[in-house]
This record gives structure tokens, sequence and C-alpha cells, in this order.
């Protein structure tokens, strides 16, 4: 009896572990909280600025579903961009929809009326993530329209995604101790093909501080890091 007893004071401490884990990420905390990024270019000139919100999240059984507002300005007011996406937790595993991952420049230019469609995987980040894990593959398709008519098709794999030492990072939002993660990616806009890699990294609540794209001879292209946390 004392030995069950002893098993399951054990297993109620890792629930509540693990739900805190959960709650600790800031868009996981608590309706309306924010993260904003800010995207560069390779020369480090600003293209745009997004806005994560969280704008409902629920708890059932220790496991957390939110889902999330992505908002995406340039400057430009008829090419402001919005959409939702979900994600979750459940024992300190992060689950976040792939579209999380695409890039803002892309999506940012299809504002106004523009309706998009995304049909895409779920990316999934464990509660201890130790150098040389490797993380699942994801693949998201993003359709944008004008009525009934699909004007343009995106598509993007990401493969290869393995956890590297840790680092610290550090950006207008503050100094944080980061898990580095790399991949390799392919993506197809329209016509136009592309490779190449990413690196990215993330705080102890899973929350990205910054991420970095290259191309397939190893180049930087563009770079977004967190910039404001509310």
């Amino acid at each position: 009896m004392k030995k069950i007893l002893v098993v399951a004071i054990a297993c109620l401490f890792t629930f509540l572990i693990s739900a805190q884990e959960c709650h600790n990420a800031v868009l996981f905390s608590k309706e309306g909280a924010k993260l904003e990024y800010t995207d560069y270019n390779k020369k480090g000139k600003k293209n745009n600025t997004t806005v994560h919100e969280t704008v409902s999240l629920t708890t059932v059984d220790g496991k957390v579903d939110v889902k999330i507002k992505l908002s995406i300005t340039n400057g430009k007011k008829d090419e402001d961009f919005t959409m939702d996406y979900d994600a979750s937790c459940e024992n300190g595993t992060f689950s976040v929809a792939m579209v999380r991952f695409f890039s803002t420049s892309s999506l940012g230019q299809y504002g106004g009326s523009m309706s998009v469609e995304v049909d895409g995987s779920i990316l999934s980040f464990p509660a201890e993530m130790e150098e040389n894990t490797e993380l699942n593959d994801g693949n998201v398709t993003v359709k944008v329209g004008n009525g009934n008519m699909t004007l343009v098709t995106m598509e993007m794999d990401i493969t290869n995604r393995k956890v590297h030492a840790n680092e610290t990072i550090t950006t207008p939002a503050g100094t944080f101790d980061c898990t580095k993660v790399t991949y390799d990616y392919s993506a197809k806009f329209g016509f136009v093909k592309t490779k190449g890699s990413g690196t990215e990294w993330y705080d102890k609540d899973k929350v990205l501080v910054k991420s970095e794209s290259y191309n397939k001879k190893g180049k930087l292209i563009g770079y977004n890091e967190l910039t404001k946390i509310n």
C-alpha cells in the first residue's frame, strides 16, 4: 500500500510539473499574451513586424490548447496580413502548426482582400531538448486566392531538425539562455524552387528568440528576432 501511495504521489508530482512547464510559456500563460518579432533581410534592413497573440486558451486533463492570431505589418496598411494558427502543450511537449515557421515576408505580401488557405503538419518540441535529439519533419502548403481563383501556391518541407548545444542570445527583448535547433528546407513558390537551411534559438519555455535562414550555399538570406514581450 505504501509503495502504491509513493508511486501515485510521484505521478501527481510529474503531472503538476508538466502542467507548470506548459503554463510558463508566454503564449500558453493567458489570453492576450503577445510576442512581437521583427524580420530583417541579410543586410539588417527591417522587412516587417509580426505579432503572435493568444486569443483563446483551454486546458483539459493537463493538455493546453491555444489559438494564436498572427498579424504582419510592413508599414503599408492595405498590405497588413492576419491569420490564426493552433498550438498545444502536453506533459511539457509543445506542438505548433508549421505555418508558424513559414516566411513572414512571403505571407506579408498577401494582405488586403486576398484569401489564404493553409494545410500543414505539426512540429513538436519535447520537454527535454537534449543535444543531438532529432525532431520530427514537417510540411505546409499555402494557397493564396482571390474569390474562387487560386493565384499562387506555396509549399515548404522541413527535414533533418536537430537539437544542438545551448547558447546565450541577446535581442531587444532581453538576454536568453537558448537551445539551438537546425534544419534543412525545400520550398516552392509558384514555379520557383529553393533549398537551404535554417537555425533557430528557443528559450527554456520553448519561446522562439531568434531564427536565421540560409540559401543552399550557406549564405545568410535573412533573420528574425524577438523584439518585445507583452
